[in-house]
C-alpha cells in the first residue's frame, strides 16, 4: 500500500482536526514537529487560511530581508497517509494545495 507524507502548516497541525479531515482515528499516522526552512508563511489575500512562499520570492515582494527566524515556517510532518486520507485531504483543501 502506498502511503504518504504531508507538511502541515495550519488548522490540519492539529490531530483532532486532521482525524475529523481524514474521517478516521489516524494510528496508522505517525506525526512530529517539523521546521521548512527557508520559506515564509503570510496571510492569504482575502481568505481565511495563511499560505507559504519561498523565501527568495518573499524577499522579492517586501524588498528586505527577514530574520533567519522568519524565514522558517513552523508545521508537523505527516507520515503514513493513505490514498483515502489524502483524497479527503484533497477535498478539504480544494485546489490550495500545493505538493513540493
Amino acid at each position: 500500500m502506498v502511503q504518504t507524507s504531508l507538511f502541515f502548516y495550519g488548522t490540519l497541525r492539529h490531530p483532532k482536526i486532521l482525524k475529523r479531515v481524514i474521517r478516521n482515528n489516524g494510528a496508522h499516522l505517525q506525526l512530529c514537529s517539523a521546521l521548512l526552512l527557508e520559506y515564509t508563511r503570510h496571510k492569504v489575500k482575502g481568505e481565511d487560511y495563511p499560505g507559504i512562499a519561498p523565501y527568495s520570492a518573499s524577499r522579492k515582494l517586501l524588498s528586505c530581508d527577514l530574520e533567519e527566524v522568519e524565514r522558517t515556517v513552523r508545521g508537523t510532518l505527516v507520515t503514513g497517509l493513505t490514498a483515502q486520507d489524502v483524497a479527503y485531504l484533497d477535498f478539504f483543501e480544494g485546489n490550495a494545495r500545493c505538493p513540493f
